[in-house]
């Protein structure tokens, strides 16, 4: 196997592991606790960017809602192929307002925007802490 199917292979692997922690917090049931695994983590969502052969990050763009973006939700993989379908995350700065900065975000919020991409132009993948999507913006008076 050469480098590049390596390469492929392992990123395919990893998008799967990805995939199937999500659906293990989302579906773990516990007849005496219930849901208790989802209310521990708080969400069913591992956010991540993923980075091209150049060492940027992939960007893409919700047509509808007019926003790019370089973080990701896993959605599906095909791991015959090699091919992701991932949601789109909406960055949002600490004054609530879109960016697309990645040293500016601090909440990531999930939408329905879905996009098919080939990993052949992936290097590698970067988890994002998971608290992302879930935090709040509380600003106390000074006076």
């Amino acid at each position: 196997m050469n480098n590049e199917n390596t390469k492929k292979h392992f990123l395919c692997e990893a998008l799967y592991d990805i995939k199937a922690l999500q659906d293990m917090i989302k579906d773990f049931h516990s007849k005496y606790f219930g849901q208790l695994l989802m209310k521990i983590v708080g969400n069913d969502t591992i956010p991540f960017f993923l980075i091209t052969h150049d060492g940027t990050h992939l960007r893409l763009m919700d047509t509808v809602k007019q926003f790019e973006t370089e973080f990701f939700r896993i959605e599906s993989i095909d791991r015959e192929h090699c091919r992701g379908t991932v949601s789109l995350l909406r960055a949002y700065d600490y004054e609530g307002n879109d960016t697309n900065l990645t040293a500016e975000v601090v909440r990531l919020e999930r939408t329905s925007s879905e996009k098919s991409i080939e990993l052949s132009g992936i290097s590698a993948i970067q988890l994002l802490k998971p608290d992302m999507l879930k935090r709040k913006f509380i600003i106390e008076p000074k006076w």
